[in-house]
């Protein structure tokens, strides 16, 4: 198996060159496709390596034709665009494990499933899939630079939340973290405790929220809020100072049209080498 161009579909939305490796997985991590995209220059520059950013829930990162959202992150055009400002990088995206996204992304169990149901605790193993199965991939076939120094992950809610918790528990790999909308109700509070007794913090954290986040359940947008501005203070007590970088919406929606608009700015922060 190798790296192949990307199968696009009739209506695909892809910017840029694509790449696919299918039937990825591991003893705990069903088989999917992984995707790469390749900045503007990677062929006329065969010398040059590029930093990369892993995103989660990669099938709605690229190409709304196959997103279970409809609409998509445009991570392609976005940094199609950074490109011509100078800022280069390639993009792996990890399709999460559909029904199993929650157990996946979840550094610990959720106490509302019965220990019959794989009600999270997934993130540490997702982790090790990402590191030691989809990184190399990525490592060994693309021009990456593939030091944590310029090694960053990114994702919405709870994809969101396994990225802080990979920065925090595997700063050996990653230095930068986008925790956009973060769900960091849906994990009972556990980062903040991580995060307090965690010791000084590596890295950069871009973070985000919106105020209209879960507008069918108000005490959960409000969470959502709360939870977030909570969560920077705490950061900011850490030491993060211009290490951490947040914004927050108040008209902002829990979708991937919201993330977009924000991507531009995460990803600059994020790939910034100052």
């Amino acid at each position: 198996m190798s790296w192949q161009p990307y199968a696009a579909k009739p209506d695909s939305t892809v910017t840029g060159t694509l790449l696919q490796w299918e039937g990825v997985g591991d003893d705990k991590h069903a088989a999917r496709t992984m995707l790469a995209w390749l900045p503007p220059s990677y062929e006329s520059q065969p010398d040059k390596r590029y930093p990369v950013v892993y995103f989660h829930d990669g099938q709605n990162v690229f190409d709304a034709a196959i997103s279970y959202n409809i609409s998509e992150w445009e991570a392609d055009e976005t940094l199609t665009a950074l490109a011509a400002e100078g800022l280069e990088a390639i993009a792996i995206g990890i399709p999460n494990g559909d029904e199993r996204r929650y157990h996946e992304y979840s550094p610990v169990r959720h106490p509302g499933f019965p220990p019959e149901v794989e009600g999270g605790g997934g993130g540490d193993d997702y982790l090790s899939f990402l590191i030691d199965t989809v990184k190399p991939l990525a490592d060994d076939n693309l021009r990456t630079l593939p030091d944590a120094a310029h090694t960053s992950l990114i994702g919405s809610s709870m994809g969101g939340l396994i990225s802080l918790h990979a920065l925090l528990t595997r700063p050996e790999v990653f230095s930068g973290a986008g925790v956009m909308s973060p769900a960091f109700w849906a994990c009972a509070g556990e980062a903040f405790g991580r995060v307090r007794n965690s010791p000084p913090i590596a890295g950069r954290i871009w973070m985000d929220i919106g105020g209209k986040e879960g507008t069918d359940h108000p005490e959960q947008q409000q969470a959502y809020w709360d939870d977030a501005h909570a969560m920077r203070d705490l950061l900011l007590e850490k030491g993060l100072g211009e290490r951490l970088r947040f914004q927050a919406d108040p008209e902002g929606i829990h979708r991937e049209t919201a993330w977009k608009v924000r991507l531009p700015d995460a990803l600059r922060f994020l790939l910034s080498e100052n």
